[in-house]
């Protein structure tokens, strides 16, 4: 399992240890859900400390959440290596309107910043 924390009460933050695939991305989708129970917007963190990326079925169930949870989701930093994790994301927000920001590892502070802005 990732590890999560927040920051903030809008923040939840994960550090993935492996490649985001469809049922990492549920767990993750569902831990979203129960803060969207308490607050909303929120500002998403991931980042991905393997560098293994996002598999096509992630990705799609990400897009998913997304179309149904527009309005509750605020900024989403992505901090990886992964030009495949980057591009993924990159591409969701040309498909569903997003505030998707994607950052190398060594940026993970402005990342932060970003989403505290």
């Amino acid at each position: 399992m990732e590890k999560s924390f927040e920051f903030a009460e809008n923040v939840i933050g994960f550090m993935v240890h492996e490649e985001i695939d469809r049922e990492k991305m549920k767990d993750i989708l569902s831990e979203i859900e129960e803060r969207i129970k308490v607050v909303t917007p929120v500002c998403i963190y991931i980042e991905d400390e393997t560098d293994e990326g996002i598999s096509m079925g992630g990705f799609l169930k990400a897009v998913e959440f997304h179309f149904s949870h527009s309005n509750d989701l605020d900024k989403l930093a992505v901090v990886s290596n992964s030009k495949m994790l980057k591009n993924a994301m990159e591409l969701k927000d040309l498909v569903v309107p997003a505030n998707v920001k994607s950052f190398e590892k060594g940026e993970r502070m402005q990342a932060m910043n970003w989403l505290m802005e």
